[in-house]
């Protein structure tokens, strides 16, 4: 039997710490949970958000009224060289579970930030390597009917940062399967510490942020009279892509502040939280970065976190 929870704060639950109350919030462990939240909210007559681990979300100051679910179906198993897991288990967890299994395939998201159901529904990727590439199923529960479906890899619609989760939001993950292969455990967690090393020391880990805020720019995106201006940085993201956080860097935005949310003098794809920034702040300088860059560069940014309340 689930407990729904009323005016909850959310700024605790992203990783952004920032957020009103929603007003209703239930965490739910397991898909018959979920079910039944999803009953009691079109009962009710809700809006409902689906929320993972917070990690790639900006919440107003003025929260969100309806309920809030908080997928916190975990646990995973290995058979071969499969591994099944709730969507709530920690990208972190299922990497190093991985290379303890001595299987090759997930060792590129070392320092992935959030959980494995936000890395599938946002087709996550870094260091040339995607969760797509590894995915053999994905089961989802659907918002209004609650029906369960499993799809197959060809059948989630995966591209750059997207995935059928993504454009139809009414699927929401509870479980997947990835098809790894043998590789060398020694090899495999070298390749990830280096990545967990490399986050660790060009990344503003040191402050709340939700990761990078907008995606890597393709090549094909950026106007041909300012391409030259960015030939040396181009690389394969899975394709060519110009990153983002020189681009807003030439725009000469590091530092920029609204409030205390800054665009870190780190890393310019992130913007990150000083203390005591607002949903609002952050928003507020999204805009800001899109407005400049377009000006600057005629470069339309897509932004990365999904935004709640605003």
């Amino acid at each position: 039997m689930i407990r729904i929870e009323e005016n909850v704060v959310l700024a605790p639950y992203t990783s952004f710490r920032v957020g009103g109350q929603a007003r209703y919030f239930v965490a739910v462990t397991s898909t018959e949970e979920l079910q039944e939240a999803l009953t009691q909210a079109k009962a009710a007559d809700w809006p409902v958000f689906i929320l993972a681990a917070g990690s790639n979300v900006i919440v107003s100051s003025l929260g969100f009224d309806g309920l809030v679910i908080q997928v916190k179906i975990a646990g995973y198993s290995t058979e071969g060289n499969i591994i099944t897991s709730g969507a709530a288990e920690l990208m972190s967890t299922l990497v190093d579970a991985s290379i303890g299994q001595g299987l090759a395939g997930l060792e590129w998201a070392g320092g992935l930030p959030g959980t494995f159901g936000g890395a599938i529904r946002g087709n996550a990727g870094a260091f040339g390597g995607e969760i797509k590439d590894s995915i053999a199923t994905v089961t989802s529960v659907h918002q209004d009917s609650h029906e369960i479906t499993t799809r197959h890899n060809n059948e989630c619609q995966f591209g750059y940062r997207e995935s059928i989760f993504k454009t139809k939001p009414n699927e929401i993950i509870i479980s997947a399967t990835v098809q790894l292969k043998s590789g060398d455990k020694e090899e495999l967690r070298k390749i990830a510490d280096d990545h967990i090393s490399y986050r660790q020391t060009h990344h503003p880990l040191e402050y709340p942020n939700s990761g990078s805020i907008f995606k890597n720019t393709p090549v094909e995106k950026v106007p041909a009279d300012i391409l030259p201006q960015f030939k040396d940085v181009i690389k394969t993201d899975p394709f060519p892509v110009v990153p983002t956080a020189k681009i807003i860097a030439d725009a000469g935005l590091s530092g920029t502040q609204i409030g205390q949310a800054q665009v870190s003098t780190k890393h310019t794809n992130y913007i990150v939280n000083l203390g005591g920034a607002t949903g609002e702040d952050i928003v507020g300088l999204i805009n800001k970065v899109k407005e400049v860059v377009q000006t600057k560069f005629g470069i339309t940014l897509e932004v990365e976190p999904e935004l709640l309340g605003f």
